[in-house]
This record gives structure tokens, sequence and C-alpha cells, in this order.
């Protein structure tokens, strides 16, 4: 186990458990990983410089995180987004059938995460979470059970939702 591997699981269970409380944190954190991310996808197509385009990435990353962080509903729509993107990743299905249908439902839960901020939070994160949880203990312990991953998945996601729905609304 590397220090990769704790950093994504020690994020996964703070995102589950108190996705909410830490929204705002969570949310330039997201917007950080969103703006480097694509940085680092499109950018190649443009510049052949492996150092600017890392550069160029890495500011892009703070300035969305910044925006993100300083414009809540963006922040709230793109970490919502994001959020259903990571869970449609792991369908199963072909790449591209999983990229269409990551985007499409990306947008509606970050239109949806807009208009009811506080529940698709909870919810978005807590299934977030356990899905990056379950994705890595089961990459580090080299097991392939789809069917004990699932009941794994829903036990995690359900403590993470009852969690977060118990505790008090913070704005």
């Amino acid at each position: 186990m590397d220090i990769i591997n704790i950093i994504t699981l020690v994020i996964a269970l703070v995102t589950c458990f108190f996705g909410y409380r830490l929204n705002k944190t969570l949310i330039a954190i997201f917007g950080l990983i969103i703006g480097f991310e694509l940085g680092i996808t499109y950018l190649p197509n443009f510049l052949s410089d492996q150092t600017i385009i890392y550069i160029i990435s890495t500011v892009l990353a703070i300035v969305v995180g910044i925006i993100s962080y300083n414009l809540y509903l963006v922040g709230v729509f793109l970490l919502c987004a994001f959020a259903v993107c990571i869970l449609c990743g792991n369908l199963g299905l072909d790449e591209n059938i999983k990229t269409i249908i990551g985007v499409i439902a990306g947008i509606i839960a970050g239109i949806l995460g807009v208009k009811f901020t506080r529940p698709l939070i909870i919810i978005s994160t807590s299934l977030a979470g356990a899905t990056t949880i379950i994705e890595n203990v089961f990459s580090l312990l080299n097991i392939q059970n789809n069917i004990f991953e699932l009941l794994l998945f829903l036990i995690i996601a359900i403590l993470g939702i009852t969690y977060q729905f118990k505790q008090k609304e913070i704005n």
C-alpha cells in the first residue's frame, strides 16, 4: 500500500461521511482536480512540452479551485457532477458509453445539486466516497467479487448517507 492509496482512502472516507459538512473544502479540492484534469487531458492537443502542460494545468487547477470555493453554486454543480461521473465510471460498460452516461448524469446531478443542495451533496458525496473506498480496497487486496463489492458499496454508502443526514445543517 503506497501513500497515494492511503491518501485516496482517507479522502474517500472523509467524503463519504463528512461530505456536506466539509463541502466548501471538498468543492475547492474537486475544483483543483477538475482544473488539473482538464489541463492534462486537453492541452496535449495544442502543446507538446510536458513541463508547460503541467505548469498550465497547475495554474488552471488553482483557478478552478478558487472559483469553485468562492462561487459556491458553481462549486456545488462541479462537486455533484464530478461525484456522479466517478460513480458512472464504475458501471462496467464500454468506455465511450460510460463517458456519455457519466457526462449526462453528471450534468443532471450538477443541476439538481444547485436546486437541492444539501440532500444531493450528501447523497453524491456518500456514493462517490463509498465507490472510491470499495474500488481502492478491492484493488489493494486484489479481490474481484462483483456481488460482494456491490453489497459493501451499498452498506458503506447507506452508512455515509445516514450519518450525514443525522448531522445538523450548517451554513
